[in-house]
């Protein structure tokens, strides 16, 4: 069985909940970690994500080039994680459902009702999963 290529936005060098959703993916052998924007600090999240076995012009400075790179790409991402501080959460993972990403977002999904509906909204009009 072909593995799902992944991705993961935030959960960069010494965050809390990076590790676990790598060795999480790791566990079962389905994922390949493909590409990450994985900290804030742009040069700290590449050179992180390259430690990590992640190819240079796949390791981003941030989730929009991420989200134009990996749209581009005919090998794009199949999924990837928001792992990011919870008040980001709704753009990016609305921005990636949009883009015809499935997505895994750690919780908080959302910061209210409003933006979780929309969420709800967007994933069932793509057709696409929005896993917390």
């Amino acid at each position: 069985m072909a593995k799902l290529k992944w991705g993961m936005i935030g959960g960069g060098e010494g965050s809390q909940i990076g590790p676990a959703h790598r060795l999480g993916a790791q566990a079962d052998g389905l994922f390949e970690f493909a590409a990450g924007a994985l900290d804030h600090r742009a040069d700290a999240g590449r050179d992180y994500a390259q430690r990590l076995g992640i190819a240079p012009d796949r390791a981003y400075c941030d989730w929009q080039e991420m989200l134009a790179g990996e749209t581009a790409r005919t090998d794009r991402v199949d999924l990837v994680t928001v792992a990011t501080p919870n008040a980001t959460h709704f753009e990016i993972t609305k921005a990636f459902l949009e883009a015809g990403f499935n997505v895994l977002c750690e919780k908080p999904m959302t910061m209210t009702v409003e933006e979780g509906e929309e969420i709800v909204r967007v994933a069932a009009q793509t057709g696409k999963i929005c896993a917390v």
